[in-house]
């Protein structure tokens, strides 16, 4: 199977380089490439870990706390409610699928406040449309991870999605000349010397997209469609294929539904053998997937004109979809009802700004749960960390753990502020010190620092904690075995204000440094 050829970077379309200048110097652009860069470049590589994906995402807090939404809604209906931290996601569902979800949902939140916020939905809409029958279609070809068609699909649409996000006067252009009949691909290269097409995947590759996904993303000519060979070709199928529905669906009179879906289905009948029929039943799917997947990311779809020209076509109605069959409809059940508003509640509770008890208790209802599961020492310390991280707002939060072999207290890993430079820094040796941190591990205290700065209490803290962290204040809680340290956590905070910890969060605390103690107990070390 052959694909249009996207130009090598020895034969690059003239206006290219111009486009991607002016995409990089526009406001909001270097934002939004650093997340999905960061987050390709962890997936990619051989050795990252789940903790590293889950620091990329813990640096957005709206994209933390939207990840979690949809994880725990009816589109991983087995999950609904119990996955409370970005590290039992990632342990559950795999770095792919993080990583394919985080990836839509940074562009679909991107649109938010932006001054052509309604193009931009309408635009977005249509490519996540058209991901959502890429997935049906997937599934039906076979594809293993039927969700990365979702991304191909939708990311087929990146360059007409950069250009509406950033480049207003030329989106006027292109739009200007598609009302004069001229087809989209043929104006976006008269006004901007380069393809839609090209300008995406050149985008997607600098973005770090996967080759599989970048090569899923290519466009197919009927001539080159074929019986697929690999799961590449699979996902090209996939891609185009619900792309030209979509295009279909949304550009096709509603008259002439069914010549549009019979020459759909003849174009692509050498990769795969779809009638009407099933391609109506695939879009009816799709659309019900979507009202799902939208109200998960509290999209306002309903209201869209992309969304409710889909609708119109293919006969669905909001108003026909809740109409009950009257010879088979039931009445209420008023314990189904009752389920349903507390589902809901909860629902709203979750997305609701968290107080720091509720989202410690959180955490520990999700490290009891993998206490009780087949879960490795390392991902369950990721999920303590995390929970101390984003439920108190510390600024870091780290273990350390008792090499014998070097006699030392060396920090293992952690989530916040510069991780990645500051642990290699954190260790210090077993030999005792009249410092904070050995009268801690000495004593199994547990140790709250308001003011590291203080007269009394500067000289209680090491030179390797002021010269790598110089942290205003911070907390360590031992974690103690046979009444020897094994661990410490820790976590600090750079806020002028410091660390205010009440006697119920330390309790809270309290409880998950007794998790930690009960997973060096039972839990099988892991990777980390």
């Amino acid at each position: 199977m052959k694909s249009t050829p996207t130009r090598t970077d020895d034969h690059r379309p003239p206006g290219l380089d111009a486009i991607l200048r002016r995409l990089r110097s526009s406001s909001g652009f270097p934002t939004l490439s650093t997340t999905i860069v960061d987050i390709n470049s962890v997936v990619a590589n051989e050795l990252h870990s789940a903790r590293q994906l889950t620091q990329v995402i813990l640096r957005d807090a709206s994209l933390t706390t939207k990840l979690l939404q949809v994880v725990n809604s009816a589109l991983y209906g087995q999950y609904h409610g119990r996955i409370r931290t970005v590290s039992k996601a990632v342990m559950i569902l795999g770095c792919d699928e993080v990583r394919n979800t985080a990836m839509a949902l940074t562009m679909l939140e991107f649109a938010k406040g932006r001054p052509q916020e309604k193009s931009l939905q309408n635009e977005l809409i249509g490519a996540f449309f058209a991901g959502v029958v890429s997935k049906q279609l997937g599934q039906r070809l076979g594809i293993p991870n039927s969700e990365e068609a979702v991304i191909c699909a939708m990311f087929q649409s990146l360059g007409r999605l950069l250009v509406t996000f950033f480049l207003f006067d030329e989106n006027q252009q292109i739009r200007a000349l598609v009302e004069k009949e001229l087809p989209e691909e043929a104006a976006a290269e008269r006004v901007l010397g380069v393809s839609y097409r090209e300008l995406g995947v050149s985008v997607a590759r600098e973005w770090n997209f996967p080759g599989r996904l970048v090569e899923g993303m290519e466009t197919l000519s009927s001539r080159d469609i074929s019986a697929p060979t690999n799961d590449i070709d699979r996902l090209k199928i996939a891609a185009n294929y619900a792309n030209d529905l979509y295009n279909a669906a949304l550009r096709t009179p509603a008259s002439a539904k069914s010549a549009a879906l019979f020459a759909l289905s003849r174009r692509y009948s050498a990769a795969i053998k779809l009638d009407a029929r099933e391609l109506t039943a695939i879009i009816d799917q799709s659309l019900k997937d979507m009202a799902e997947r939208t109200t998960a990311l509290e999209v306002p779809a309903e209201k869209n004109a992309t969304w409710q020209a889909i609708r119109a076509w293919s006969g669905s109605t909001p108003d026909n979809d809740e109409t009950p069959n009257t010879e088979t409809s039931k009445a209420p059940d008023p314990l189904t009802q009752h389920v349903d508003a507390i589902d809901a509640q909860e629902e709203k509770e979750v997305a609701a700004a968290e107080t720091p008890q509720q989202a410690l208790s959180a955490g520990i209802r999700d490290v009891t749960e993998a206490l009780a599961s087949d879960c490795s020492l390392n991902d369950l310390l990721h999920m303590v960390l995390e929970t101390m991280y984003r439920g108190m707002g510390f600024t870091r939060t780290m273990i350390f753990i008792r090499d014998a072999r070097m006699n030392t207290m060396r920090a293992r890993f952690g989530f916040g502020a510069d991780i990645e430079r500051v642990i290699p820094q954190c260790s210090f040796p077993l030999a005792f010190a009249p410092d904070a941190f050995h009268v801690s591990i000495e004593k199994g205290a547990d140790i709250v620092i308001e003011n590291a700065q203080a007269e009394n209490i500067a000289q209680r803290i090491p030179d390797w904690h002021r010269k790598a962290l110089r942290a205003r204040s911070f907390i360590l809680l031992p974690v103690m075995l046979k009444e020897q340290a094994i661990g410490l956590l820790y976590a600090d905070s750079d806020k002028p204000n410091g660390i205010k910890i009440d006697a119920e969060q330390l309790g809270l605390l309290r409880t998950l440094r007794g998790q930690v103690t009960l997973a060096f107990k039972h839990c099988a070390p892991g990777r980390g």
